[in-house]
């Protein structure tokens, strides 16, 4: 039962970070139907509301995905007694700690491309923000790839624990 467990977890976590990858990557494509003006490095742009919308969908999205990773995922690789770590749980920290990064950069730029759209006035003009939310969509794969590879080890990790104490 614990295996069919697992599998469906690693298949709600990398389903949810497929979903936000595909949303951020359609928020860059609605971004690019408004109208632009560039001259030099300064680029005027109008705001497309469906962008922002998806932008800030996915960065939501990839929040709930890596909150359930991590619930679910428990701490037993933080909150270990052994003063020698298994392979296992030494993965699990490793996996653990590039899955944080990916989320604080991918949600950076995924709420960095999804503001300047939030408005619904006139152009505004700014330093190009180019592929904010296409970066943002595709670190959202990453972070899904980081996240299976930290729960199946913490799972492991459990696994190994459970059967060295009596």
């Amino acid at each position: 039962m614990a295996r069919v467990e697992a599998v469906v977890v690693c298949l709600l976590i990398i389903a949810m970070d497929v979903v936000a990858g595909v949303l951020g990557i359609h928020a860059e494509k609605a971004q690019h139907q408004g109208r632009r003006l560039r001259i030099l490095f300064i680029e005027c742009r109008q705001p497309v509301r469906r962008a922002y919308e998806l932008g800030v969908a996915a960065a939501a999205v990839l929040a709930a995905s890596h909150a359930i990773a991590n619930v679910v995922g428990g701490c037993s690789c933080a909150c270990s007694r052994d003063r020698r770590a298994t392979p296992n749980r030494q993965m699990a920290s490793f996996a653990l700690v590039i899955s944080w990064i990916v989320l604080v950069v991918g949600l950076a730029l995924l709420i960095l491309g999804a503001l300047p759209n939030a408005e619904r006035k006139a152009a505004k003009c700014g330093l190009p923000r180019h592929h904010f939310l296409s970066i943002g969509g595709i670190l959202c794969f990453v972070h899904g790839l980081f996240c299976l590879v930290y729960y199946a080890s913490a799972n492991a990790a459990k696994r190994e624990e459970g059967g060295r104490h009596p």
